[in-house]
C-alpha cells in the first residue's frame, strides 16, 4: 500500500494532467445542456469561492481606505473645534482684560506671553512690548484676578517678566482690612509663603493678602493670595510664616497688564516707602 501511494505522489503532476483531460473529453462527449450544467457545478465549487474571497478582500481594501479617511477628517474637526475653542477662550480673556482696565484711570499696558522661562530661567515670563512702547524695569505686571510678577529686562520690543514664583522674588503685602505687614515671596519648593509674621497675630486661613505699598515698585491692594496655614519658623522660632495659595495661577495667563502709571512708582527701591495710591478699587466689584 505504501509503494501505491509513493507511486502517486511521485507521478501526482502527471496523474492530475490525465485526470483533466478524462474530464475534458468526458465534458465533450456530454450533450450541450448536460455540458452547461457541469460547467455551472464547477463554477460554484471551484471559482464561486474564490470570487468570495476576492470580494471580501476588495470589501476589506476599501472599508480600510474608507477608515483612513475618516480619521483624517475626524482630526481637522477636532483641530476646527479645538481652534474655535481656544479662539472663544482668548476672547473671554480679553474681554475680562478690557473690563478689568475699564475700572480705573489708570495707564495700562496690554501684553501677550510669547515665551515662557527654561531651564534656570523657568520663572520668568517674556511679552512682547519694550522701552519704546513705554516699559521700563520694576513696573507691575497684573491680570484682573491679581499679582503676576515684575518687569525686570527690558529691550526695545521685549521684556522680561520675573514671576511671582521666582525665588528671588519678595512684595510687601498685608491681609485686606489688617495690618499685619509681612514679606511675601516663594521657597525652594516653589511654595508661596509670607515671612517673618510676629507670634502674636490676627491672620487666619482664608484672610486675603494684598500689596502693602510699601517698597516703591507695587502700590496697595493687589491680591497676592490667600492664607491655607500657618506655622512657626523652624530657625529661631520666634515668627510665624503663612502658607499662601496665590491669587494667579501662572499656567492659564496668556495676557497681562503692565502698571506704567508714575503715579504709583516709587523713588527707587526702597522698603521705606509707601505709595500714597491705591488699586483697591480695581478688585472691588461693582
Amino acid at each position: 500500500m505504501s509503494k501505491f501511494f509513493s507511486f502517486i505522489w511521485d507521478h501526482r503532476q502527471n496523474l492530475l494532467f490525465l485526470l483533466l483531460v478524462l474530464i475534458s473529453l468526458s465534458a465533450l462527449s456530454l450533450s450541450s445542456h448536460r455540458r452547461f450544467y457541469l460547467a455551472r457545478r464547477v463554477n460554484r465549487a471551484i471559482l464561486a469561492p474564490f470570487q468570495l474571497v476576492v470580494a471580501r478582500v476588495d470589501y476589506f481594501l476599501q472599508l480600510k481606505s474608507e477608515n483612513v479617511k475618516l480619521r483624517k477628517s475626524n482630526f481637522l474637526l477636532n483641530l476646527e473645534l479645538y481652534r474655535l475653542q481656544e479662539a472663544k477662550r482668548q476672547n473671554q480673556r480679553l474681554e475680562a482684560l478690557l473690563e478689568f482696565s475699564r475700572r480705573y484711570p489708570v495707564r495700562f499696558i496690554a501684553c501677550r506671553i510669547i515665551s515662557g522661562g527654561l531651564g534656570e530661567k523657568a520663572h520668568v515670563f517674556i511679552i512682547d512690548k519694550g522701552f519704546e512702547d513705554g516699559l521700563s524695569p520694576n513696573l507691575p505686571v497684573l491680570v484682573p484676578e491679581g499679582l503676576v510678577g515684575k518687569t525686570v529686562e527690558v529691550d526695545p520690543h521685549r521684556t522680561v517678566v520675573q514671576l511671582y514664583s521666582h525665588p528671588e522674588f519678595r512684595v510687601s503685602a498685608k491681609p485686606r482690612g489688617k495690618e499685619d505687614r509681612a514679606i511675601v515671596g516663594s521657597s525652594q519648593n516653589n511654595k508661596m509663603y509670607m515671612f517673618n509674621i510676629p507670634l502674636r497675630n490676627q491672620l487666619e486661613p482664608g484672610d486675603l493678602i494684598v500689596s502693602s505699598g510699601m517698597g516703591g515698585i507695587f502700590p496697595k491692594g493687589i491680591p497676592v493670595g490667600r492664607i491655607v496655614g500657618l506655622e512657626e519658623e523652624e530657625e529661631m522660632r520666634i515668627k510665624m510664616r503663612a502658607r499662601m495659595e496665590p491669587a494667579v495661577d501662572l499656567d492659564k495667563v496668556s495676557e497681562v497688564f503692565v502698571l506704567a502709571d508714575t503715579a504709583f512708582i516709587g523713588p527707587g527701591d526702597n522698603l521705606l516707602f509707601e505709595a500714597t495710591d491705591s488699586l483697591t478699587q480695581l478688585w472691588e466689584r461693582p
